[in-house]
């Protein structure tokens, strides 16, 4: 019996850092999506420098997960996020705003499905 204890501990260590690592993705990805969604609202009113305030805002924090996500997450779904990042900051440099409402929608879908494979549910366990 004292055989399982240490698979068992091991187990229950990767169920507690798996179900901490979802939450801490989608936590981390819904303070972006706000305000990339607040950088869209601030360009619908033409306020581009409050638009890019907030874009960089979420790139910077992105930027600051990159470490981990890196070691967690499947790097081509991260190098399409940041590339989506870096149209979006093009993109609101030259003001544009049809183009730029895509980059946000388009990155804030990406971001979503970052969240979504970290996500402890039966689709992907299964």
């Amino acid at each position: 019996m004292r055989a399982l204890y240490i698979p068992l501990a091991v187990l229950a260590a990767i169920l507690a850092f798996s179900l901490w690592t979802g939450q801490y993705v989608q936590q981390s990805t819904d303070v972006w999506t706000d305000a990339l969604a607040e950088s869209g609202e601030a360009a619908r009113a033409e306020d581009w420098s409050a638009a890019a305030e907030h874009l960089e805002g979420a790139y910077r924090g992105w930027g600051g997960s990159q470490g981990f996500f890196h070691i967690i997450m499947d790097h081509a779904e991260l190098d399409e996020v940041e590339s989506l990042f870096a149209g979006a900051l093009a993109v609101c440099q030259e003001q544009d705003e049809p183009d730029f409402h895509t980059l946000i929608a388009q990155l804030s879908a990406g971001l979503e499905m970052l969240a979504e494979t970290q996500r402890f549910s039966l689709r992907n366990v299964l």
